[in-house]
């Protein structure tokens, strides 16, 4: 798939691709890309990397408190003499100055008109094989690598970023989705993949559960809106679901952070952060979405308990599920 970005910085960014790649495409493609969903097989030259090796882990390697450290992707700098081995991987950055005849060989007539006016970053989905992200910096000096990363580094964090949730959103629901029958009983949809369970159905609170490792939503709401939500309130609200449902968890409110979002076209506010259990000696992360709507406040809640697991990566399958709900 080909596509333009708009973004502060550079201002359009297209990936059109030699036949070169053609060539390349007509060697055996397996059915899906290869590899870890967080790596991203970069490359370029040694000397390239050591260049702006600071500046790239900046970019991606970003951490999140699970409460442990976690580093959300990992970066793999290859030479580009090994692109063929790797070009099926799904997170692939390649990075390197114009003129470089690898650099050359990968992009069109029209992205080097998009260089002249100051473009340097392209990046196209599903290029060699289904469920692929491929982004191109190419800059006319090496040393601007350095600037263009910079400038950029949440348009090359979100690219990666939106291609592992386009991918797990495929894996979620390819085989269907189940609960269907929500809104007529509930007045809300949302869609659960196969595999969940419902393991709380009480008056004003419903959830859904997933083991290995273990990862709960929850949507508990009341039928008087809030007249204020601020980050007490958000805490108070999760802790008082908790202390019923989730056997005493609460909030660690030094690592959790509150701030306002949109939540399908509505404003809510959104608590990111940890929970824990002291009885139980246990904690994770946590999403929640608290809003009104006219008749309803709704509290949605995800949260799970994987130890030694990378955690970003399934908050991010239960961010997708979150985002099918419906009033």
């Amino acid at each position: 798939m080909r596509y333009t970005m708009q973004y502060a910085g550079t201002t359009a960014y297209s990936l059109l691709l030699t036949s070169y790649f053609l060539l390349l495409g007509c060697q055996y493609q397996p059915p899906h890309a290869a590899g870890k969903d967080t790596e991203i097989i970069t490359i370029c030259q040694d000397s390239t990397y050591k260049l702006i090796e600071d500046e790239l882990k900046s970019s991606l390697e970003r951490v999140i408190y699970t409460p442990t450290t976690e580093y959300i992707f990992s970066i793999k700098q290859i030479p580009p003499s090994k692109f063929n081995i790797h070009k099926f991987r799904k997170n692939i950055l390649v990075i390197g100055k114009v003129g470089e005849g690898f650099i050359d060989s990968l992009l069109g007539e029209e992205a080097t008109q998009e260089k002249q006016r100051g473009n340097y970053i392209f990046g196209e989905t599903d290029l060699f094989v289904r469920g692929q992200a491929v982004l191109i910096i190419a800059t006319p000096e090496e040393i601007t690598l350095k600037r263009v990363i910079i400038e950029n580094r949440d348009l090359i964090f979100n690219f990666f970023g939106n291609g592992v949730r386009k991918r797990l959103k495929y894996s979620l629901y390819k085989d269907g989705a189940q609960f269907l029958g929500l809104r007529g009983k509930y007045g809300f949809s949302i869609s659960v993949p196969k595999g969940w369970i419902i393991k709380e159905d009480k008056d004003g609170f419903l959830s859904f559960m997933r083991h290995r490792p273990d990862r709960i939503i929850s949507i508990y709401w009341q039928d008087k809106p809030y007249s204020e939500i601020d980050k007490q309130k958000a805490i108070e609200t999760r802790n008082k679901i908790a202390k019923i449902y989730f056997e005493s968890d609460y909030v660690n409110d030094e690592l959790t952070r509150f701030y306002k979002v949109k939540f399908h076209n509505r404003v809510a506010y959104k608590l990111d952060g940890v929970w824990q259990n002291d009885k139980r000696v246990m904690g994770g992360p946590f999403r929640s979405y608290i809003f009104n709507t006219e008749e309803r406040c709704y509290f949605i809640d995800m949260h799970m308990y994987a130890p030694g697991v990378k955690k970003w990566y399934y908050l991010q399958q239960l961010e997708i599920i979150c985002d099918t709900f419906m009033e």
